[in-house]
């Protein structure tokens, strides 16, 4: 498999991956990883997936849609390099699955960013599913981006609920607040149905028995207020049925939500029941965390990437 340029050394360690489909969220999520990249200082990696080779009728269609990959590639570059001309910025496509491609070059990523895949329906409800399955499936935090962007957004909302993966979420949703110069929400929501005392009692893995829920928002947002001094931290306590439903109400004006990507349940699921809620009635752009990288086994899967170099100026440089 070719891509549009060549690979450099160590690509990973120090780039947004962002995936381009040309649509109005894909342009969103471009613009929100090219912000991201320049103010920390990374690269910015365009990649475009196109179906495999056996999804076409025959072998032209194929290369068609390489050559319009090709062109989408260039132009997206183009539009992001105008409104960032000093970052770098690397295009190439893969023939592929859009989740599985994008899971496997998020290994060392610092953050894929890709746009949710449809629109929602009246209700706010029917995000589509490669959005879900790219943040199942990767191995760095993904943040999904919705559109239009909204002006006037502010404050960063983390749901906490005392489990290991919540404390991540917590950590990086005051990172991102300290770097945005924005207030943080610690929200947690205690289900109507499960008495906290009931959910103390768990013994799942990754949980402690957990604390008072105002001991545990207090406590939460108390470690960031030490850690980040000047960060304005707000705690929320809600009780709600669905947790989730609390978490869409509170980041509905909120610049970014970040949350965990297991939830507190009975199954330790790929990602929560949360999160899959949340995804699918995206309030805002939303970053779901990941536990720390554990080694992977072999699957037999792998992809073979092409080279790409960066360039410091409009878009980078084409091998």
């Amino acid at each position: 498999m070719r891509g549009n340029d060549e690979r450099g050394q160590d690509l990973k360690a120090e780039e947004v991956l962002v995936g381009a489909d040309g649509s109005r969220t894909g342009q969103e999520a471009a613009d929100w990883a090219a912000q991201r990249a320049n103010g920390r200082g990374l690269r910015l990696h365009l990649v475009r997936v196109v179906p495999a080779p056996w999804y076409y009728r025959v072998p032209a269609e194929y290369g068609k849609a390489v050559a319009g990959a090709e062109v989408l590639l260039g132009l997206e570059r183009d539009r992001v390099a105008e409104r960032h001309p000093t970052l770098p910025i690397g295009t190439n496509w893969h023939p592929g699955e859009p989740a599985l491609v994008l899971s496997l070059l998020s290994v060392g990523a610092e953050i894929v960013v890709i746009g949710s895949d449809r629109s929602a329906d009246s209700r706010g409800e029917g995000f589509g599913s490669v959005s879900f399955q790219t943040a199942v499936l990767c191995q760095s935090p993904v943040a999904v981006i919705p559109a239009p962007s909204v002006a006037g957004r502010t404050g960063v909302v983390v749901g906490i609920d005392g489990s290991v993966d919540s404390e991540l979420a917590l950590k990086m949703a005051a990172d991102e607040a300290n770097r945005m110069g924005e207030s943080l929400t610690v929200l947690h929501a205690v289900s109507k149905v499960l008495p906290p005392a009931a959910a103390g009692s768990r013994t799942e893995p990754g949980y402690s028995r957990k604390p008072d829920p105002r001991t545990l928002i207090s406590e939460a947002a108390g470690n960031m207020r030490e850690k980040f001094q000047s960060l304005t931290v707000y705690e929320a306590l809600e009780s709600d049925d669905s947790p989730a439903d609390v978490l869409i109400r509170a980041a509905e004006q909120a610049s970014l939500l970040v949350i965990g990507c297991w939830g507190r349940g009975g199954l330790r699921k790929p990602i929560g029941s949360i999160a899959e809620k949340v995804l699918m009635r995206l309030p805002c752009p939303t970053i779901i965390t990941r536990p720390a990288p554990r080694p992977a086994a072999d699957s037999g899967t792998q992809l073979q990437l092409p080279r790409v170099t960066y360039g410091p100026t409009r878009g980078g440089t084409r091998g």
